[in-house]
């Protein structure tokens, strides 16, 4: 808004008059139903209705879901981590991440799926076959691990790493193998049929990132030295995951 000041000649004495020049409202800010997603995001990247504030009517307005990390298109609170809305194998939060479509299967219209071509390391939005660096980030003073694709962070979420007797390995490593279930087994535990391994050191003991099905207090140190993910984070994680992946683990 831009405010003027003109003195004028009324009756012989000076007035100050002001007239107000009021700015456009841009295409980008308009926000027709109040929720806190502006019209274009609602049209061009959730894909939410922008005349309705609670698309999906599960009582929580499209903004406040999406800035929470829920799916404003799914009712039931679901995680925008846990959604596919088109079905490409690449959950709507990385589509966000990645500025792919979400109700685009194929962004780049190169005939593969975007989220096979996330899986494989190549680039969504490119019709080349460009790859991408992935990394896994653990840091266990927070306790927690986040991966990126070419730098943008695809998730990020608690974890459980070993207790100071039998602490986890600090350092640079990838992924050494990938291997769907492991029988973890030793004095004092039991764990067969563990999903979602990822093998990262051998120094005496074989590290790995994996599931944990027995516990859910994850941010906190609780393992024998791997990092324990919890089922619901680890199958995304170990799918996307190559071998050769690399892996920093910070103290």
């Amino acid at each position: 808004m831009i405010n003027q000041y003109w003195l004028m000649t009324i009756g012989g004495s000076l007035a100050l008059m002001m007239f107000i020049s009021v700015r456009p409202i841009q295409a980008a800010e308009l926000d027709s139903d109040n929720d806190g997603l502006s019209d274009e995001a609602e049209v061009n990247v959730y894909h939410t209705d922008p005349f309705k504030a609670d698309t999906d009517d599960d009582g929580y307005k499209d903004g406040d879901e999406v800035t929470h990390g829920f799916s404003p298109r799914h009712s039931g609170g679901l995680p925008l981590a846990q959604v596919d809305s088109d079905k490409d194998y690449l959950p709507d939060a990385w589509e966000l991440a990645l500025g792919t479509d979400l109700m685009n299967p194929d962004t780049d219209g190169d005939k593969y799926l975007d989220g096979t071509e996330v899986r494989a390391g190549y680039d969504p939005l490119n019709t080349e076959s460009k790859k991408l660096a992935k990394d896994i980030k653990i840091d266990l003073k927070t306790q927690r691990l986040a991966y990126y694709l070419d730098g943008k962070k695809l998730e990020e979420f608690p974890i459980s790493s070993g207790v100071k007797r039998l602490p986890t390995p600090t350092g640079e490593f990838s992924v050494l193998h990938k291997i769907p279930a492991v029988h973890y087994k030793g004095p004092g535990f039991d764990y067969p049929n563990t999903k979602w391994n990822l093998h990262f050191a051998t120094n005496g003991y074989r590290y790995y990132i994996h599931g944990a099905y027995w516990h859910n207090d994850f941010g906190k140190p609780k393992s024998h030295g791997c990092v324990n993910v919890s089922y619901q984070n680890m199958e995304r994680l170990y799918n996307w995951a190559q071998v050769g992946t690399p892996i920093k683990i910070s103290a």
